[in-house]
């Protein structure tokens, strides 16, 4: 195998010395190393940092270019057969170029740079369906494999380029200047396109023989192989255009980096991403496009999973370097699908439908990608990201429908089942990932989704009571009184919809002094999942400030649940989430004996203990045994030498936020 690998570099690095390599080479570096630094660096750091632009603006932007480059594809044939491929790569160079110049125009709006994206991806429509075509008359059939290595090659090479570059760039450097230097590469790309050899227009006959196969060609589309594989060229699509769409956001909002620290970051992956695609290609050739690409997608999909878990950068570089090395891996198996898959049929419609498919996740990905960051973080764009990626990997190694080549030796037959039954059995161990992402949503002291506070200090003897799902009439102000005999302030998390039925017992518990924090509205755990923005929050928050006139700054999700999105909504608007760690389950009605017990048992410095004082949503539940346990649970406190304060003392936070304005408007 060895051998066959330096042999296959060698011939691949005999036919990139050849003159008619370079161009094809270097149009691929100007084009990429362009749309790189514009949609990376340019509208993703200088576009927000020197004009104030969204942080969901690059995924719109990446979006409308997709969206074009998608509406463009499909007529790009069509013109291309007219003017022939080298007018067609000269005009789409052209629309790129002028897209790129009209982004200048966000340094006045920021919201310009999505039309001009618009024109950018109409260039891009036209580029590579003339640059392929020009490939295929000029390039035999068993060179056009190593063609696409050493293109997908200087793709990363242009990638690495272009983020070196804003690398080295100060954080400073003019947007402006930033777009100069996008529309240079447009001018370099279009010198290398005019060495490219002119071709003749098709005829008008051979035009209409094409329409008249034109329903043969779509014939050919469905069927199993071809199905799946253009659902894994839309999947993949959308995880690349998702990733991109997050890629400074996530630097700056999840990890609080520079870009200049993003990228050192980042690097490795990288590197190992280039590494990847050059051994992507000699094991698709050795034991089958499929496997490989598979197992792949199986690596990218538990990274991906594992960045959504962490912020501990010595984490994050790892996960990055593996996700670069699955997707690595699988991208050069998708491209020599295509080319297998569309001459296997003896048409271009193939191919065309390929490049749509591709430019419909291009649409789908980076607007998904930007919502769902904008809603609820980039900790949800991974796990959606990941899901995809399982997808993919289930298209391919699952369903029975890839031909085996017939050529394929007995060993290498054995080696390639192996590399099969491996990714498989790995597929089904994937499934175990969403029983544990649910595990630590379930534990209210995991600080895997974001930052949750379950004690105080512990070097001083200091405690805080708790009481959830109030307000309970009458048990909520019974309680209230009984900590009033014993000079005790409390802090109860109120359920919004219960401050809805009894605001008067809200406004008696701010008036007394005790704390109110927040429990959402419906106290269901559902709206954790579901709500990327999490509604919840700000309904409670109107709820509470409606009744009592203060808007707590203190949230505890409903049993302790939480999800990424979740934690990143309460973070965003400068509140803290603070569960327990003393939980005497009095809500299961204990005897009162049995709650005392339990709390004085597992007390410490520094302890929030939960007791509740209502019930979810329902009204008039008996809270009687928290209530007579009150007594010795505050007495066997002072006993030990602990001080009872109020939550907010025990942790040196801010009780309540200044206003409740804007909640409704940045949630909804």
């Amino acid at each position: 195998m060895i051998k066959s690998a330096f042999g296959a570099a060698s011939d691949l690095l005999r036919l990139l010395q050849s003159a008619r390599v370079r161009r094809y080479l270097a149009l691929t570096f100007f084009v990429d190393a362009g749309l790189v630094f514009v949609l990376l660096v340019a509208i993703q750091s200088y576009l927000p940092e020197q004009y104030g632009a969204s942080e969901a603006l690059a995924g719109y932007v990446l979006a409308a270019y997709g969206a074009a480059k998608l509406a463009g594809q499909l007529g790009a044939g069509w013109v291309i057969d007219r003017v022939g491929p080298r007018r067609g790569l000269i005009a789409g160079l052209c629309l790129t170029g002028a897209g790129q110049a009209t982004m200048i125009l966000g340094i006045v709006q920021p919201e310009a740079v999505i039309p001009a994206a618009l024109l950018y991806g109409l260039g891009g429509a036209m580029i590579w369906p003339s640059a392929y075509a020009l490939a295929a008359g000029e390039f035999e059939e068993s060179e056009r494999a190593r063609l696409s290595a050493g293109m997908t090659v200087t793709t990363g090479v242009a990638l690495a380029t272009a983020l070196c570059l804003g690398l080295a760039l100060p954080a400073s450097f003019p947007y402006a200047a930033a777009i100069a230097v996008c529309v240079a590469c447009t001018v370099g790309a279009l010198a290398a396109a005019r060495s490219f050899p002119a071709a003749a227009a098709r005829a008008d006959e051979a035009t209409r023989d094409a329409r008249r196969q034109l329903l043969e060609s779509i014939r050919d589309i469905v069927s199993a192989r071809r199905v799946a594989f253009s659902l894994i060229i839309l999947l993949q699509a959308a995880i690349l255009g998702a990733l991109l769409a997050i890629f400074r956001s996530y630097g700056r909002e999840t990890l609080q980096v520079s870009l200049r620290e993003e990228m050192l970051m980042l690097l490795p992956a990288g590197a190992i991403g280039a590494g990847a695609v050059v051994l992507g290609g000699l094991l698709a050739d050795r034991f089958g496009r499929i496997p490989v690409l598979g197992s792949g997608y199986l690596l990218a999909t538990f990274s991906i999973w594992g960045l959504s878990t962490t912020t501990d950068h010595s984490a994050v570089v790892p996960l990055a370097a593996l996700c670069a090395a699955g997707l690595g891996l699988a991208l050069p198996c998708t491209s020599a699908l295509s080319l297998d898959l569309s001459r296997s049929a003896g048409t271009g419609t193939l191919l065309g439908w390929f490049l749509t498919m591709e430019g419909a996740g291009h649409v789908i990905g980076p607007a998904a990608g930007a919502w769902v960051n904008h809603k609820g973080g980039s900790a949800p764009v991974f796990w959606l990201v990941g899901g995809l990626a399982a997808a993919i990997a289930a298209v391919a190694l699952v369903p029975p429908i890839w031909a085996r080549r017939p050529d394929v030796e007995p060993v290498r037959h054995r080696l390639r089942a192996l590399l099969s039954g491996t990714a498989k059995g790995a597929l089904v161990f994937s499934l175990g990932f969403p029983v544990i992402a649910t595990y630590f949503a379930w534990d209210p002291g995991s600080q895997l989704y974001g930052d949750i506070i379950t004690h105080g200090p512990r070097d001083r003897m200091e405690v805080a009571i708790t009481f959830d799902d109030g307000p309970n009439d009458p048990w909520t102000l019974r309680i209230a009184d009984k900590l009033d005999q014993y000079s005790v302030r409390g802090t109860f998390f109120i359920v919004g919809q219960n401050a809805d039925v009894h605001p008067e017992i809200v406004r008696n518990l701010a008036q007394r002094g005790e704390l109110i924090g927040n429990h959402s509205y419906r106290h269901r755990k559902s709206d954790a999942v579901t709500q990327l923005g999490y509604g919840e929050l700000w309904r409670a928050e109107t709820a509470i400030a409606h009744a009592a006139g203060v808007c707590p700054a203190i949230y505890r999700p409903p049993n302790g649940f939480h999800t990424p999105w979740q934690l990143h909504t309460v973070a965003r608007h400068g509140m803290k989430t603070v569960t327990w760690d003393v939980i005497p389950r009095d809500w299961k009605d204990p005897p009162s004996d049995v709650i005392v017990s339990r709390v004085l048992d597992s007390v410490q410095p520094g302890s929030i203990i939960l007791l509740h004082d209502g019930d979810d949503t329902n009204q008039g539940t008996d809270r009687s045994a928290t209530l007579n346990a009150l007594p010795g649970i505050i007495e066997g406190l002072r006993a030990k030498g602990y001080d009872i304060v109020r939550l907010d003392q025990l942790l040196s936070i801010q009780p309540y936020l200044p206003t409740c304005d804007g909640l409704q408007a940045v949630n909804s």
